[in-house]
């Protein structure tokens, strides 16, 4: 937030330095020179002086900082509901590495993570079906 504050006042800063008042527009030497559109100078004189320009104010309504304030608040704790939610994901992720089968896995460690089919197996075994998922 800083940053941005420090960034607009080095905007702010510039354009002060390279703000200059308009130079007046001569109508009255338009209007010798263009002899056959004279009037249409004077219309273009009458749209000019009748243009109100509008100013540029750094000040912020009061409901627009209520707004960004609510919002910080929202990104604030969608951040922090973030920071929870990636932390349970490291803990399943530990979890889930620390029950990972390997080469290097016992009998007991593939029953203790599979025991459902441990208990197939079992069955399978006592029952002498020898061939039941080999085809």
């Amino acid at each position: 937030m800083q940053s941005l504050r420090g960034k607009a006042n080095a905007v702010a800063a510039e354009n002060a330095k390279f703000v200059k008042a308009t130079a007046a527009i001569d109508f009255d030497a338009y209007r010798k020179r263009l002899k056959y559109t004279g009037d249409a100078v004077g219309n273009l004189e009458k749209a000019y002086k009748g243009k109100v320009i509008p100013q540029y104010t750094a000040s912020l309504p009061a409901f627009e900082a209520k707004k960004r304030a609510a919002m910080l608040n929202v990104v604030k704790s969608t951040v922090e509901a973030t920071k929870q939610d990636l932390a349970n994901l490291h803990t399943q992720l530990e979890a889930f590495e620390s029950g990972r089968i390997t080469e290097d896995s016992s009998m007991g460690e593939v029953e203790q993570r599979f025991p459902s089919i441990a208990r197939e197996i079992e069955e399978e075994i006592r029952e002498h079906k020898w061939a039941k998922d080999s085809l």
